[in-house]
């Protein structure tokens, strides 16, 4: 099991030098990837960066961890956009890119606020459409495609990415069925439980039995990644090595410590301090 960062790009983190700083220290610390909430609006009042903008700026920090955007609403990109800025993101980093794709809502109104898409069916239209053209775009060849919210006819976008393929990781609502039966099609799964809506405690072992035993019903390879994130603080108190130990026996291979909007200074400290001491025992 691997140990990660899960961090929205707002406040003090919407400067890009100071994520870019927070991944080269967390590599150093022996942290094995960084994940950035994508978000256009946040709070009123509250400062948001670019999400794929600060990427680049931590692919050129850093040379061993993992990073990507967890999730990107494919609702509100362009694909073909997205596949140039995930080919060149993904050379930049020497082929350390994985990329989070989801749904995304409107609870800052980022979607109403620009006259997007509102609707779940329309938004998860637009999500299935959008991963198609994105692998197909990924794979570098010509793309003809007819569909209810694209009609595309394009040559193909190259570079490719140096990863073939570029993991995707689909965030999934749990139990929702037919987000699972995405995400299974795909490189991994990031579970969203209702349970730890508020305050981010570990999924229980039944509900992760269940995730996997749906996952493995739709075809997921035993290769497929399972994501789960749990509070930062969970993973600073004595329990820690319980916690990993558990989400390890779970089948989990990437757990995320998320900060939630802590202070700046707060989450460079447990940073520098390194991921659960379990994770050297845990392969992580």
């Amino acid at each position: 099991m691997k140990h990660g960062l899960f961090l929205p790009p707002f406040g003090e983190f919407a400067n890009p030098r100071r994520v870019a700083d927070l991944a080269a220290a967390a590599e150093q610390a022996g942290w094995d990837g960084l994940y950035l909430w994508d978000h256009i609006l946040a709070a009123p009042g509250v400062a948001v960066a670019d999400t794929w903008t600060t990427l680049a700026a931590i692919a050129m920090s850093t040379t061993r961890i993992r990073f990507g955007p967890l999730v990107t609403p494919l609702a509100r990109r362009r694909p073909w956009v997205l596949a140039r800025q995930i080919a060149t993101v993904d050379h930049l980093s020497g082929g350390r890119l994985t990329v989070g794709v989801g749904l995304g809502d409107d609870g800052w109104r980022e979607f109403s606020a620009f006259g997007e898409e509102t609707s779940p069916a329309g938004r998860g239209e637009l999500l299935d459409e959008s991963l198609e053209l994105l692998v197909r775009f990924l794979a570098g060849n010509e793309v003809s495609f007819r569909g209810a919210r694209f009609v595309i006819d394009s040559g193909p976008l190259l570079p490719r990415p140096v990863q073939d393929p570029v993991p995707i990781w689909a965030a999934v609502r749990w139990p929702n069925s037919r987000p699972l039966a995405r995400a299974a099609g795909l490189h991994g799964c990031f579970p969203i439980f209702p349970a730890d809506a508020e305050v981010l405690a570990p999924p229980s072992a039944a509900d992760l039995a269940a995730l996997q035993a749906k996952l493995t019903g739709l075809g997921a390879p035993r290769s497929h990644d399972l994501v789960v994130s749990i509070s930062a603080d969970q993973l600073a108190t004595a329990e820690q090595d319980d916690v990993a130990q558990a989400m390890a026996e779970a089948g989990v291979t990437w757990l995320l410590a998320n900060f939630g909007r802590r202070p700046a200074a707060e989450v460079e400290a447990q940073v520098a301090a390194g991921p659960p001491e379990a994770s050297g025992r845990l392969g992580g």
